[in-house]
């Protein structure tokens, strides 16, 4: 569904050739180094010169890295890929956000020069690890709480049968890293439960991952990492790096969660710890899995928890 009649006439403004210099004046107006491009001059761009988008779509952020740019509109996320010496050949690449199973951002750590954002696709002609499509964005000039906060709300925003919320960009308070590497120091413990409403209230603050409407339910720690069982997702904080500055934000949203399974520990704790994992249909993230400690965390919270949001309900 969603197609239109085969016996629906095309426009021929649609089928109209563009002129012979639209795309090279739009890739000198992007130019080379690595920066945010202002989404009106670029919606315009596409529009008008270079008509990529529809009459309905918009660009509402839009990020440049080396010669290759990544658009994020109201219907897909864009990538303009510059390829060959001359830089004459351009590859036009449509992710619709309803082929998305997965997303991450990244920040980038006190040694890095890039951020990093991940794509999972579910699509026929991309399966397993080639489905995840990885896009760099330089260290200080692209807002990745600003892209997670679109992507949740493109992705996971509608699944409780709602319209998925108009994107606002969130309140930050300083710098990106600076607001990640604060929670994560917060953060204490080792593979244990902690508590829900705290996290809660820091990932609606500082820094603003979780979504207006959106809560955390149960989270559990282990390591330096963190899961977190949402109303909406599973969101997986994977502190990276020496220093832990570098944060890794993973959201598997609940509706593409399959099946799951919870293990207690063995006799010895240290050789059989306690897990949860959950298995997904998202291609290559096909299972999550975390470790738990014997004492301090309760694998039926997880089990109950799990089992009210993919078993259905009878009522």
């Amino acid at each position: 569904g969603g197609f239109l009649p085969s016996d629906v006439p095309v426009s021929p403004d649609v089928m109209a050739p563009s002129p012979s210099n639209a795309v090279s004046n739009f890739l000198s107006w992007l130019g080379d180094d690595a920066h945010t491009i202002d989404p009106n001059e670029l919606d315009a761009r596409l529009h008008d010169e270079n008509p990529m988008l529809q009459s309905d779509e918009q660009v509402v952020l839009a990020y440049k890295s080396g010669r290759d740019t990544m658009a994020f509109t109201t219907k897909r996320i864009l990538r303009i890929d510059v390829q060959g010496f001359s830089g004459k050949r351009v590859e036009w690449q449509s992710i619709p956000y309803s082929s998305i199973r997965a997303f991450s951002v990244e920040s980038a750590g006190s040694w890095d020069m890039d951020a990093e954002v991940k794509i999972f696709c579910g699509s026929f002609w991309l399966n397993g690890p080639s489905s995840v499509i990885k896009q760099d964005l330089r260290k200080g000039k692209a807002d990745i709480i600003a892209i997670q906060s679109l992507l949740a709300a493109q992705v996971i925003g509608g699944q409780d049968g709602s319209a998925p919320p108009r994107y606002k960009p969130p309140p930050t308070h300083g710098s990106v890293e600076g607001a990640m590497g604060s929670f994560t120091s917060w953060i204490s413990g080792n593979g244990v439960e902690i508590d829900a409403a705290a996290v809660n209230k820091r990932l609606h603050e500082d820094p603003p991952i979780l979504q207006s409407d959106e809560s955390a339910e149960v989270c559990f720690k282990s390591g330096r990492d963190m899961i977190i069982f949402t109303t909406k997702r599973i969101l997986f904080i994977d502190r990276q790096g020496f220093s832990g500055k570098k944060v890794e934000y993973m959201t598997y949203p609940l509706r593409y969660c399959d099946a799951f399974k919870v293990e207690s520990a063995g006799m010895i704790g240290f050789l059989s710890e306690a897990k949860a994992s959950v298995y997904t249909e998202i291609p290559g993230a096909s299972r999550i899995t975390q470790d738990l400690m014997k004492k301090g965390s309760d694998i039926w919270s997880i089990q109950t928890l799990l089992a009210n949001k993919m078993l259905p309900d009878s009522s």
